[in-house]
């Protein structure tokens, strides 16, 4: 019953200063807000980067590449093979891309970014998220593409589902290489029948969105994609004949395996980088940056503090003679300073209640036209900017309460410290 008492006085004694205690809390609502908009912000970006690995399972993915600048066997598709038999791999495929080939519809051309994939992808989970329109490869061996939705717009098609069905002609040209150290001039055509469209996450780079993507074996076929192999092959003083592939990717069946699969991958002369390992540096990066926008909104809540400090004092010295009535009447030191700390508590607790409310306004506005230049630029997909979880929310609250108590301190002892008979005799 003591401590609702007590209480009950400190929320009276705030409504006896409205506008000076809402102005106060205005000050902590504020800065509280800027506190918790930019953590939402670096955790935003932090599961925009993350999601992409988490949501197609790139987290199971090992780079695989000879060495550079020493020798190494060639990684070619005995050695493919050689990696898919390892315990724990679910499939290793080549990492081919070949930038600049064109693709036509009709009197439409686009230049875009030709990526191998396996035609077994969609059973280890990898195109599920990514499809927009359509299906993922068939088995066989059928002249099959996937489009990116800024091809499927830059060739004319009304939609995606609109392109599905549709054929496309794929024209590139290379070098590719020989025997020794010589290289010829190819080029190649092929007519692609259009089975899906997909939307590449909103954190992959512009290439991936002009991207077409194409079966191994079709891949295979388009001069230019052993160059990067062969000039490495040559650099290392070998030859330019049979190069094999300059990388690949080994997927595990567990995250659980990474560790293992590494090893063996490096056994077998090559390079081996997890990508877990890029995501746990990039962790490191976000925590930082959490770290350093929290400081900085806490400078924010710091100069609030000083507002509180200034507050209550002036209610310490308005209030000089009701304190001294409260000490006649059998308060004690501690009952005042408790009084005191709590209106503290409430002026800190109400304004990051406030903080909350005004951070998530001010998100909403700069995630709104964030999407809407991002839609201007031709990205369909949603970007989330800023992430609140509920531990941040309550994190804010108390963290804003705390910093409030703190700061009611020193009016508190002033208060605690008042002699109720110089007090009474200025009544």
């Amino acid at each position: 019953m003591r401590a609702l008492k007590i209480a009950a006085m400190s929320l009276e004694g705030l409504r006896r200063t409205p506008l000076r205690v809402a102005l106060t809390t205005l000050g902590v609502s504020i800065a509280s807000g800027a506190l918790v908009s930019m953590v939402a912000f670096a955790l935003g970006l932090q599961h925009e980067v993350e999601t992409p690995f988490r949501v197609l399972e790139l987290l199971n993915n090992i780079q695989v590449s000879p060495h550079e600048g020493k020798p190494s066997p060639p990684l070619d598709d005995d050695a493919l093979a050689r990696l898919a038999r390892l315990p724990g791999v679910a499939a290793a495929y080549p990492d081919i891309r070949v930038k600049g080939v064109l693709i036509r519809q009709g009197d439409k051309t686009e230049t875009g970014l030709a990526l191998a994939m396996p035609r077994e992808a969609e059973w280890i989970g990898v195109a599920d998220e990514l499809l927009v329109a359509g299906r993922f490869f068939s088995p066989g061996d059928q002249p099959e593409a996937i489009l990116g939705t800024h091809l499927v717009r830059g060739l004319g098609f009304a939609s995606p589902h609109d392109a599905v069905g549709k054929r496309v002609r794929l024209e590139a040209a290379g070098l590719s290489p020989q025997e020794g150290r010589s290289f010829t001039f190819q080029r190649k055509e092929l007519s692609l029948v259009i089975v899906g469209v997909y939307e590449p996450p909103p954190i992959m780079p512009p290439a991936a969105r002009q991207a077409i993507l194409l079966p191994i074996e079709l891949m295979k076929e388009i001069p230019g994609v052993h160059l990067d192999a062969a000039l490495e092959r040559l650099k290392a003083g070998g030859t330019a004949a049979a190069p094999g592939y300059s990388r690949a990717t080994v997927r595990v069946r567990h995250p659980n395996d990474l560790d293992a699969v590494t090893q063996a991958i490096e056994a077998m002369g090559y390079r081996a980088r997890p990508l877990l390992s890029r995501l746990q540096g990039m962790k490191t990066f976000f925590v930082v940056l959490q770290v350093l926008l929290a400081a900085v909104g806490t400078v924010g809540l710091v100069i609030a503090a000083l507002g509180i400090i200034n507050t209550l004092l002036m209610s310490v010295v308005e209030r000089y003679q009701e304190i001294g009535i409260y000490k006649a009447l059998g308060a004690s030191d501690g009952d005042l300073f408790v009084l005191f700390l709590t209106e503290a508590g409430v002026i800190g607790m109400l304004g990051g209640l406030g903080g909350l409310l005004l951070g998530g306004a001010v998100s909403w506005v700069l995630e709104a036209a964030a999407n809407a230049y991002a839609r201007a630029q031709g990205t369909l997909e949603p970007l989330r900017l800023f992430a609140f979880p509920f531990g941040l929310l309550a994190a804010t609250v108390l963290f804003s309460a705390a910093v409030s108590v703190v700061a009611g301190v020193y009016p508190a002892l002033r208060a605690a410290r008042v002699d109720p008979i110089r007090a009474l005799r200025r009544a």
